[in-house]
């Protein structure tokens, strides 16, 4: 009987050391899978960028104004909750309730807005008006008469838009990488004639 067991020993033994052969090759085939997925991304990186690589920021930028049937399509309304960072959000907020439609009294005007100076001078420039994102006014946009996007200098694009009705607006945007995603920190509008 005991001859049995010593068989039976032998033989779980000589599966578990194969098993166990069988894991350890596994683990150098998945490295050595993923070193090659590693090396392979990295020269097609070095490709890239040695034939020109797109600016994906810039890319970024063109297809927000991408619809099914255009290329040049404004996005939907309150587009500043889902293209800004939150600061430059609040700050776009903020010029909307100090220099738009405002409850502020007469009284209450040059305090708000002596807060509103303080806050946020030293980040962005502060114009005495209400800023919204690409000069766009309250209304449904739609399609765009023209939509022109260059790079001027690393994260930081010009933005040339014609909205017909004889409105255009001149666009310096900046773009910033935050939290894997594109968003803009800044949009400085000027209104073209």
């Amino acid at each position: 009987m005991s001859k049995i067991y010593l068989a039976l020993y032998l033989l779980l033994f000589f599966l578990g050391s194969c098993n166990q052969k069988n894991k350890e090759d596994n683990n150098k085939m998945i490295q050595n899978t993923e070193q090659q997925t590693i090396d392979s991304l990295s020269i097609q990186n070095k490709n890239v960028s040695q034939s020109g690589q797109k600016d994906a920021a810039e890319e970024w930028l063109k297809n927000i104004f991408k619809a099914k049937d255009s290329d040049q399509f404004f996005p939907e309304y309150n587009v500043e909750e889902k293209l800004c960072t939150k600061r430059f959000q609040e700050f776009i907020s903020e010029s909307g309730e100090l220099y738009g439609p405002s409850n502020l009294t007469d009284a209450e005007f040059p305090v708000a807005e002596k807060e509103y100076k303080a806050k946020w001078s030293k980040i962005y420039p502060i114009e005495e008006r209400e800023m919204w994102l690409f000069g766009r006014g309250n209304g449904d946009i739609g399609e765009l008469k023209e939509l022109k996007i260059s790079k001027n200098k690393q994260g930081i694009y010009d933005v040339f838009i014609d909205y017909g009705n004889g409105v255009k607006t001149q666009n310096e945007v900046v773009v910033v990488f935050e939290n894997g995603n594109y968003k803009i920190d800044y949009c400085k509008t000027q209104f073209l004639n």
